[in-house]
Parts: C-alpha cells; structure tokens; sequence
C-alpha cells in the first residue's frame, strides 16, 4: 500500500489527477490511509468534483489528528470550499479557526496568501508569502503555495524583476500539479510586458497537457498570448474548449476563460457572440475570481467597441484600468490603458505615464497614446511597425488603422 500512495501523490504532483484518484483508491481498497485520503480528495477537487472530495474529507474526525496531520486536512478542504464549493468566505473563516489551534502556522499562512490573492489583494497576499518564505522551517508545500501566489501578484503589480525567482522557488518546492499554472501566468504577463512574446509562448509550451482541467487552463494561458499576437481565431479556438470545460469546476480560471472569450470575439466584431461570453462571465465571477475583475471590466469595452459604442468602450477601459490601480495591480492597469489606447482613448497620456515605468510595453504604450492624442500620422505608423516587431499584433493593427483614419 504505501507504494500506491507514493505513486498517487506523485500521479497528483504532475497534474495526472485521474491516475492520482485512481491510485489512491487501490490504496484505500484494504483499509483507511489518510494519506491516500488526502490524495484521493484532492484528485476530486481539482477535477471540479468538490461535493465529492468534500465527502472524502468528511470522513476523517479532526478531533484526534496531530497538527500536521491537521494541517494536512485542513488544507485541502479549505481550498475545496474556496474554489470548488465556492464558498470562499466560509473557506477563509475555517481555515482561520484551525490556524488558532496551531503552534506553527506557515503552512496555512501560504494557503491563506493564495485566498487573499485571489480575491483581488495581491499586495496583502505578498506580505503574507514574505513571512511564509522567510521562515527557515516552511515546509515544501507552504513554500510552494505561497511562492506561487507572489509570482503572480508580483507580475501583475509591475513587480517583474521578482517572478522568475518565486517561479523558480515554488518550482522547487514539487508544488502541486495545477500550482504550475499561477507561476507560469505570472511569468507570462512578465515576458509579455517586457517585449518578449516568444519567451511567453515557451513558458506556455511547457504546460501542454493532454485532458482535464490542466488541459484548459493551459489553453488559457495561451489564449491570452494569442490575443496579445492578434492571433483572435487561434485564441478563440483555445478558449471554446477551455471555458466550457472550466465551467464544470470552481477554478477561478473559468471566469477568466470566459472574459477572455469576450474580449476575442468583440475584436473578431462579433457582438452577440461577445455579449454571450461576457454574460456568462458576469454570472460566473465572484470573491475567488476577483483577481481578474479588471479583465471583466475589460471585456465589456470590447464588447461596447462590438457593437459599434466608442465612448462607453473607452469609458469601461478606463474604468478596468482604475479598478486595477485600486487593487494595486499597475501592470494590469497598464494594460487596461493600452487597450484604452487601441480603443480610441486620446486622453490617456497622463494615465499612462502615472504607470507606465521602464518596461517596454510601458514606454511604447506611451508613444502609442502621445501619437494619437496629437493626432500624428507617421507617429503612428512608427508604433504599429514597431508594436509588429514586438509581435504585438493586434497593437499593431490598431496603431496602423489609427493612422489611416487619422
């Protein structure tokens, strides 16, 4: 038996979660194992099966635990309830309730920064990673959690130089399978706004899989690089597979799939397909996905620019971009000014520079709004050629057709 349960967990580490469930039930066939529990619940979980997992889980009575078999419960459960149940309130409250119970905590400090990143406070969630990876007796999973949390708020506070180290550590740690895909998102949005497209696309290469949610959330991640190419039909063949697939899970990547759907199809000019997305986005998001509400935001500017409404487009850009900057998330915001730019927007030169720093998306972003507020022809096309050197595409496009209509 405890062959099976080290090749379930490691089954689990890589992302196999149908090997890993089945595993860990031949391992449960003679008898209760918590490990083998522990692993099975967690294969549930991440294949969206919480009300299953949560009946895994339940049989086993805390009252007799020692802490780190404690926290091994607890752990999994908490996250269950935050994304699969979707119960994100209750989940931080539990887990709250068991770190009182704790002489050592750092385990469920990293579990709690991943809570409070997700739920839209990625300075609270680094603050909380800070302490977790400064602790010399953190165990791998807490540094694993919380290294990959900070990657990613990191990324999208504008904090680039930090995300491959905590990619790095996390990696080290042997983080659980689907933890590979918050680090490679934050190394993603770091390469993109740096210039460096095809470095963005290696990372994503890298996360190839074959079925499952890991499948999809992979897709995910490259769908947002296809965007960026101008590669629409690429991304909106990646995310019809990935946001219905996601639809059957608590992942907070499945709001996200379905925001991102929106904004490809309203480029595509396709309204009432974007209008869908976006719908189904709206009804989706909540506490656990609301890391990405300025992506929500954006989604309705694109879907206004659809159906041919420029001023509501720009206003809802805008509008994603304050959202961001309120959630300390400059890179993003940043990002939400961009597509204020692409959209139209002549004012947001001021804007831009308040957050545009040293990165090249930054500074060419920069040009880009300096030019079409002065309404500069060659300005213009000096942008749209050097966005397409970068391999910014759609940038490209937008600057091109701006200086043709200027």
């Amino acid at each position: 038996m405890p062959d099976l349960v080290d090749a379930a967990a490691a089954a689990l580490a890589r992302g196999d979660l149908a090997a890993a469930e089945e595993q860990a039930r031949s391992a449960l066939a003679d008898g209760t194992s918590l490990p083998a529990l522990l692993t099975l619940a967690q294969a549930l979980a991440w294949q969206g099966r919480g009300t299953d997992a949560d009946a895994v889980l339940a049989q086993v009575d805390p009252a007799g635990l020692a802490d780190d078999e404690l926290i091994a419960w607890a752990l999994p459960r908490a996250a269950n309830q935050f994304w699969m149940l979707d119960q994100p309130e209750r989940a931080t409250a539990f887990l709250r309730a068991i770190r009182g119970r704790l002489s050592s905590a750092v385990t469920i400090d990293a579990l709690l920064c991943t809570f409070a990143m997700n739920a839209g406070g990625p300075q609270r969630a680094l603050e909380i990673a800070e302490s977790v990876l400064s602790c010399d007796h953190a165990e791998d999973r807490a540094v694993g959690w919380a290294a990959a949390a900070a990657g990613l708020s990191a990324a999208r506070m504008g904090r680039f130089d930090q995300v491959d180290g905590l990619a790095a550590r996390a990696g080290a740690a042997g983080h659980p399978g689907v933890l590979r895909f918050t680090s490679a998102y934050g190394q993603i949005t770091g390469r993109l706004m740096t210039g460096d497209i095809g470095a963005a696309d290696a990372v994503a290469e890298g996360l190839v899989c074959d079925t499952g949610p890991s499948r999809a959330i992979a897709l995910v991640l490259r769908a947002d690089i296809a965007l960026a190419r101008g590669a629409l039909d690429e991304a909106v063949e990646a995310l019809r597979e990935a946001a219905p697939a996601l639809s059957t899970t608590g992942y907070s990547w499945g709001p996200l799939a379905w925001m991102l759907l929106a904004q490809a199809h309203a480029q595509q000019g396709r309204a009432v397909d974007a209008a869908k997305a976006l719908s189904r986005a709206e009804s989706r998001h909540g506490l656990k996905s609301m890391l990405f509400a300025p992506e929500l935001t954006l989604a309705r500017a694109w879907t206004a620019a659809a159906r041919r409404d420029q001023p509501g487009a720009v206003r809802a850009a805008r509008d994603a971009a304050r959202a961001a900057l309120r959630g300390g998330q400059r890179a993003v915001a940043l990002r939400a000014l961009h597509d204020a730019v692409r959209l139209g927007d002549t004012r947001a030169v001021q804007p831009i520079a308040n957050v545009s720093g040293e990165c090249v998306f930054g500074r060419l972003t920069a040009e880009h709004a300096r030019a079409l507020s002065m309404g500069d022809i060659a300005g213009l096309e000096s942008v749209a050629a050097r966005w397409a050197g970068l391999g910014w595409g759609s940038a490209a496009r937008d600057a091109a057709r701006q200086a043709g209509s200027s």
